[in-house]
């Protein structure tokens, strides 16, 4: 019998839905298991689908199994292989969409296959989906995330790390979506030398990040290009970047003036 699962993803109600190719054993049994405390949560399978409730799992890590009859209890609960990524980036996005507090994901582990659930607590950040720096100007455009639409009067802020230095830009919304420009110029007077960035409207202050993307560790691979601010003795290059938590900001460097004895 193929027990490969065609499909395993997490739906919008957070269900972890499982199908197979063809109908399992009668008394077949989907288990979830904590991989830190051990707790278990079971479903039914019936026929050739199994739907596993997942919303109040705890966070963490849940590797998730198939118990097939015969056996002796638990002792034939083994992971569940899968070919199926656990989710697309579309299915991500309207997922993301919603306004939650908690986050379910599906994936396969690296190691054999199997299926996997991750359960975290999520706040509203502000997805970034592109980066555009040109023409004097770095522009942003993305969706808020785990917040529904974007309340109006949006704003782009930029904090500096030192001092109490802030930049604000309006941003153009529609429904989750933003897009918004920081004029390079802005960040060559200020002494401070790194922006982090947010989306604030009403209630709202939401960190720009890149997350929904199933890439992290962006820092060190993904680079934008510096353009130039300034003038005269007072010039600076403006770089966008991720940090450590793929996070966007803006990292400010001053330019030191190349003198005559130097330029020769």
């Amino acid at each position: 019998m193929d027990a490969v699962a065609r499909h395993a993803r997490v739906d919008g109600d957070d269900r972890l839905l499982v199908r197979w190719s063809e109908p399992l054993p009668d008394g077949a049994r989907l288990v979830a298991r904590h991989a830190a405390s051990g707790a278990e949560r079971t479903a039914a399978v019936t026929g050739d689908t199994a739907t596993l409730p997942a919303g109040d799992l705890a966070a963490g890590v849940w590797n998730v199994l198939i118990e097939l009859p015969g056996g002796r209890g638990g002792e034939q609960a083994v992971p569940l292989p899968t070919d199926d990524p656990g989710f697309s980036l579309d299915g991500l996005l309207a997922y993301a969409a919603v306004p939650r507090d908690r986050a379910v994901r599906a994936s396969r582990s690296a190691a054999g296959g199997a299926v996997m659930l991750t359960v975290e607590d999520v706040a509203p950040h502000a997805e970034v989906e592109a980066v555009h720096p040109r023409d004097g100007e770095v522009r942003i455009r993305g969706r808020l995330a785990y917040g529904g639409d974007v309340p109006g009067g949006a704003r782009l802020v930029a904090i500096a790390r030192e001092g109490a230095g802030m930049l604000v830009e309006h941003a153009r919304t529609e429904g989750t979506r933003f897009e918004a420009a920081f004029a390079v110029e802005a960040f060559a007077g200020p002494s401070s030398t790194l922006w982090d960035l947010w989306l604030d409207a009403a209630d709202l202050h939401a960190r720009l990040a890149t997350r929904l993307d199933d890439a992290p560790g962006k820092r060190g691979k993904l680079s934008f290009p510096k353009q130039a601010a300034g003038a005269g003795d007072r010039r600076a290059t403006v770089r966008p970047y991720y940090t450590a938590r793929d996070e966007l900001s803006i990292a400010c460097h001053p330019v030191e003036p190349v003198t005559a004895g130097a330029a020769r």
